[in-house]
């Protein structure tokens, strides 16, 4: 008799985890907005493929501390803000692609630029 009731129990028991969720979960995936940070300097845009649109935007790129920014111009390392700012000054000059790093744990930030040849 107790070798039934032990049955039982543990059919009863395995029974109702075997069931599910008492009640639904509500929980879901995350939208994009909930997943996109809230830092303005990230600017999501893909042209379609074989279009073109020029895009307008005004970056504070040397407004930075000194000492915390590199810069990479067409991939190769400048240093001082000054040097990349005649380089975007000059006549002439269209920037293909921008972007700004999150500073790393030495406070210190990359700054991506890749310019476009200049075009007759």
């Amino acid at each position: 008799m107790p070798l039934r009731l032990l049955f039982v129990a543990l059919f009863l028991l395995t029974a109702s985890l075997a069931i599910g969720q008492p009640r639904p979960v509500s929980a879901t995936l995350p939208t994009y907005n909930q997943l996109k940070p809230a830092n303005r300097e990230i600017y999501d845009y893909v042209s379609p493929p074989g279009t073109y649109r020029s895009v307008e935007r005004t970056f504070q790129l040397f407004d930075y501390p000194a000492g915390t920014v590199t810069y990479q111009v067409n991939g190769k390392i400048v240093r001082e803000a000054s040097d990349v700012r005649k380089q975007l000054t000059a006549p002439g000059v269209q920037i293909d692609s921008l972007s700004i790093g999150q500073p790393n744990a030495d406070g210190k930030r990359l700054i991506r630029i890749r310019l476009l040849p200049n075009q007759p």
